[in-house]
């Protein structure tokens, strides 16, 4: 599965990453923003480097094409009689990048070759721009090592070259933002090239604390660079396969794969515990709701164990009174501003327990559990059953919209109908849980439908009913609890909500409306997502599926086979208009991914499983003559389904590697 493009390479971007470093750089080669580089969480080393053969620069002037697979890249240049091909790769468990360059004579003569690499260091803080820090640099064993109070970078090749020792500083502005860089000096070597005949040359770039560190990063990176690339390659296989997906159409397909590549590349391993960044390049941190909502896709594609670490993750930075964080920064640092990432943990809790049978894991955690259900009814101080928040604590992070937002109390209602259930296998009671949550569920239609409009209202303040139009309406639909889900479809699938390029935050009516606006009226891929949702949901599968093709016509519009945060929804503009500043969103967001798995298995295929008692409820929301073949996880059993739908009658056949017998139950709405 790879992606091939031959022009407009200087608009796309792309990621590689592992569980300890990215690489962020434009398909041209060009390292444009300050964002570029290679990145070691949130800390940056290397700001960019840059080959030069026979005294020509491998540029976007001489690279004429690019290619994509789910663990690398390569550029590819002509260069008078010289073809060559630069490889890359982020090894999973070390924070370095390989590059592997193939030098190719295409001509009838033997050429010399020249061959210069220029590289320049930038070890910063993900929040820093411009620093007066010194570097020093220095050989060892034919090795290059730059050194800072931040940490070091160490490269080298095979075959070895020389370092001409000539450094100096240099301040450039990559997307408007003052940078300062250090250059070591010229890295070269040279050889002869027979006529019709290719040299391979291998550059590994590695960081760490110190030099020690990083030096010891590139030895073992070189003993074992085989079996580092096979063994990434087949773990990047063994996911695919295990979260296969095949269906009638090869867009959907092609959608789903890259959905779960890219979650994978977001997946990372910290000295605070494992989790998911929640974007890249710049939300490179564990965000409480961003991680809660991509938790269940990870459970869809039968990542368990790193559904469950994720939890975990979330939990031991639980405050004393329940919440979960808002953000867990890589320092350590978090801070807990956000009514969602709450009840949105004990719904992805509920997700891996039903779907892993892990019952051992609910009772290791069930005190963070009951202290997340305990802040829930903190939220509550009038005791009217809903949940309250300050004016930027929702997901809308930029708009005051306190202090009862319509989606946080579908999270609620949600939260404390599933935490029932959780209760129920702990104690084997959650009767006034349950109860609990119909009593608000059955007060909110009354208090958040707007009669007027056929929509909901965005959020109900001290002393008044917010009668804007947003997105927000869409979060009841898909948690089922909207009892006018129709109606509120008909105005999102209108122009007011969805454009060509997706589905806006708020209304084009509303006066604050902004095509460009970060939340007053972009398009957003998990919201276009969450709407595909709630059209499958609501057996309107044509129209679910025009949303998700919506999406895989966006696949590369900035980063290369990635879904990013959000754009202009009229024109596909990635710079958007945020409260101080102008700039794209991010180019490969994780919920954006996330939904689009979700969208599949648990609304397209309207899958429910309990693996704690072998059930599996299917209410597939199919168009007549659509073939779907899925293989799913359940607890330690893999499971491939068939499921069509010939007119009105729908034929599902399953085969289990464990050949265990599950008990089929295709829901009545079907």
């Amino acid at each position: 599965m790879s992606i091939i493009l031959a022009k407009e390479l200087s608009q796309h971007s792309y990621i590689l990453s592992g569980k300890k470093s990215f690489f962020y750089r434009y398909c041209d080669t060009g390292f444009k923003t300050k964002w570029t580089g290679l990145w070691q969480g949130s800390k940056k080393f290397l700001e960019y480097f840059a080959f030069k053969i026979n005294d020509k620069w491998l540029s976007p002037s001489s690279c004429h094409a690019f290619e994509l697979s789910e663990i690398d890249a390569s550029h590819h240049f002509s260069v008078d009689n010289l073809n060559i091909k630069e490889f890359l790769l982020v090894p999973e468990f070390f924070p370095s990048l390989i590059c592997l360059l193939s030098v190719q004579n295409s001509s009838n003569e033997q050429e010399k070759v020249k061959l210069e690499l220029e590289v320049a260091a930038n070890i910063r803080e993900r929040e820093e721009n411009w620093h007066d820090r010194e570097y020093e640099a220095k050989t060892r064993e034919k090795k290059v090592i730059i050194n800072s109070p931040k940490g070091s970078i160490v490269f080298g090749s095979s075959p070895p070259g020389d370092l001409l020792l000539k450094q100096y500083y240099k301040d450039h502005h990559p997307s408007g933002e003052e940078q300062r860089c250090f250059i070591p000096g010229i890295y070269s070597l040279g050889f002869a090239l027979e006529p019709r005949s290719t040299k391979e040359v291998l550059f590994i770039f590695s960081l760490g604390k110190d030099e020690n560190e990083a030096f010891s990063n590139l030895e073992k990176i070189k003993s074992s660079i085989f079996s580092m690339f096979l063994e990434k390659e087949r773990s990047y296989q063994k996911l695919l396969f295990n979260s296969r997906l095949e269906t009638s159409m090869n867009e959907i397909n092609e959608l789903f794969k890259w959905s779960v590549v890219d979650l994978e590349k977001l997946s990372f391993d910290s000295e605070l515990g494992y989790g998911y960044f929640a974007g890249f390049p710049w939300f490179t941190q564990f965000w409480g709701r961003d991680l809660a909502w991509t938790i269940p896709a990870v459970v869809d594609i039968g990542n368990f164990e790193a559904a469950r670490n994720s939890l975990k993750t979330l939990a031991k930075f639980q405050s004393n009174e329940g919440e979960i964080p808002n953000v867990v920064y890589l320092s350590g640092h978090r801070d807990y501003e956000s009514i969602d990432a709450t009840p949105l943990w004990i719904i992805a809790l509920y997700h891996y327990l039903i779907n892993s049978g892990d019952v051992s894991f609910l009772k290791e955690i069930k005190e963070n559990f009951f202290k997340a259900l305990d802040w829930l009814k903190q939220k509550d101080s009038d005791k009217d059953g809903f949940i309250e928040h300050g004016d930027r604590e929702t997901w809308m992070d930029t708009l005051d919209r306190g202090i009862k937002a319509v989606e946080a109390q579908a999270f609620l209602i949600t939260a404390l109908k599933l935490g029932a259930s959780l209760v129920k296998i702990l104690w084997n009671n959650g009767r006034e849980i349950k109860e609990e949550a119909a009593r608000i569920e059955q007060k909110f239609e009354k208090e958040f439908w707007n009669k007027e409009d056929n929509f909901y209202f965005d959020r109900i303040s001290l002393n008044s009913r917010d009668k804007t139009k947003t997105i927000n309406s869409i979060f009841p639909l898909i948690l089922g609890i909207s009892q006018n889900p129709k109606k509120v479809l008909e105005r999102i699938e209108s122009e007011e909500f969805t454009s060509q390029f997706g589905v806006r935050a708020i209304s084009k009516n509303e006066l604050k409306y902004d095509p460009a606006g970060y939340h007053t009226g972009s398009a957003w891929g998990w919201l276009t997502a969450l709407v595909a949702c709630a059209e499958f949901k609501n057996k309107r599968p044509e129209r679910g599926l025009e949303y998700l093709k919506i999406l895989y016509n966006n696949l590369n519009q900035n980063c290369v086979g990635a879904i990013g945060e959000a754009w202009n929804s009229e024109n596909n503009d990635v710079m958007l208009s945020k409260e101080f500043c102008q700039e794209p969103g991010a180019c490969l967001q994780a919920w954006s991914s996330a939904l689009i798995v979700r969208c599949i298995d648990e609304f397209m295929l309207g899958m429910r499983i309990n693996a704690l008692n072998g059930t599996i409820t299917l209410s597939p929301s199919l168009p007549s003559g659509f073939r779907v073949i899925r293989r799913k996880r359940i607890g330690n059993d893999f499971v491939d389904f068939l499921i069509q739908r010939i007119g009105s009658k729908l034929n599902v056949k399953y085969n289990s590697e464990n050949q265990r017998e599950y008990r089929i139950v295709l829901s009545p709405n079907f």
